[in-house]
């Protein structure tokens, strides 16, 4: 089963390649037993999935069929921020063994660097990001798992959840300037408003939070120093014992790149610490190009541009970093066997 449970030991386990934690979705039983007619259990039962599953936060499920259980939970619900709503009851402690370094770490800034270089122990199939420029900070959150549907659920999960750690880490006077999501504007944006408190913008090149970067040299009250140092001995060793072969690194890094405009061979080299041609010839023994993972990637971003946003096919050619839009046109006929407009009309969500 898709969704089985998976046990995972703080010292030896992560979850499999295209795998999450179910702690920060453990709310979604209570969520359908006070929002939904039917049983949780008569819910999750649609997708085979087992109630006990969220009996531990070191369970897993898979991304396919997270982003599938999100989609069903919004049509029984009639909740389409359904995802917004699963990721306000997840705060830091929902990232586990990740909370307590966060925690003891010596500023907002290297918590969240501890968590994006070490989430990897707990999510095999997202990415965050944090970059910096002109005293504004953006921390953006990506899957590079390809989806059947439900992306848009998952992302705005993640947005909620990293507002809650920012809060927890910052005060509660910590809010964001702008709040970025790719999928189309709801009909009601009340519930984004209520818990962001910030300026809204869909159809968005990426999925991030944009806030001035002072923020990221606020000190943590209480954090301990000796303590800090032994997490990341022990985060370490874990992060070590993590099986990401190098087909998943560059999956995971090559949506982040092409959204920021910088995805050449070159680049992508340079952030796996690595000369071209070695990569080139590693990509080769595992019988790839780095042109072919850069199209699988540009279709799985263009398949959610196209079902879950209004986005333009001339924005998308442009985010995809194409030369312009009858280029992405001709490449996505090839990949699909049919135009994006056509597509998009055929799979709108």
């Amino acid at each position: 089963m898709d969704a089985k449970t998976h046990k995972i030991s703080h010292k030896t386990n992560s979850p499999k390649a295209g795998y999450v934690r179910v702690g920060p979705i453990a709310a979604i039983p209570d969520l359908l037993r006070a929002h939904a007619s039917e049983t949780p259990e008569q819910i999750l039962a649609e997708l085979d999935i087992d109630r006990a599953l969220f009996d531990d936060p070191e369970n897993t499920i898979s991304y396919v069929k997270g982003g599938q259980l999100f989609k069903l939970c919004a049509k029984h619900t009639d909740i389409p921020h359904f995802g917004l709503l699963v990721g306000q009851h997840a705060g830091l402690d929902a990232l586990g063994r990740l909370s307590e370094f966060a925690i003891h770490s010596p500023d907002t800034g290297s918590a969240l660097h501890n968590i994006i270089l070490h989430l990897c122990i707990h999510d095999r199939g997202g990415i965050p990001t944090l970059t910096t420029n002109n005293s504004t900070a953006v921390m953006g959150f990506a899957i590079y798992q390809p989806m059947q549907g439900g992306a848009s659920q998952i992302c705005m999960c993640s947005m909620a959840i990293i507002c809650n750690i920012m809060r927890a880490l910052c005060g509660e006077t910590w809010v964001p300037s702008q709040v970025l999501f790719t999928h189309s504007q709801p009909d009601d944006i009340q519930p984004y408003t209520s818990l962001f408190n910030a300026k809204l913008i869909f159809n968005a090149d990426m999925n991030a939070m944009i806030f001035p970067d002072h923020w990221l040299q606020k000190s943590i009250p209480g954090a301990d120093p000796q303590q800090y140092r032994t997490l990341v001995e022990e985060l370490t060793t874990i992060k070590s014992q993590v099986n990401i072969d190098l087909l998943e690194q560059a999956r995971s890094l090559i949506h982040p790149l092409l959204v920021s405009g910088k995805c050449t061979e070159a680049d992508l080299a340079q952030v796996l610490f690595m000369h071209p041609r070695t990569l080139n010839r590693r990509l080769k023994e595992r019988e790839t190009t780095f042109r072919s993972l850069i199209a699988d990637t540009r279709y799985e971003i263009s398949k959610q541009l196209l079902a879950e946003s209004k986005t333009s096919i001339l924005r998308i050619s442009i985010i995809l970093g194409y030369a312009d839009a009858s280029v992405f046109t001709r490449a996505f006929r090839r990949w699909s066997g049919m135009p994006p407009k056509a597509w998009r009309t055929q799979n709108r969500i």
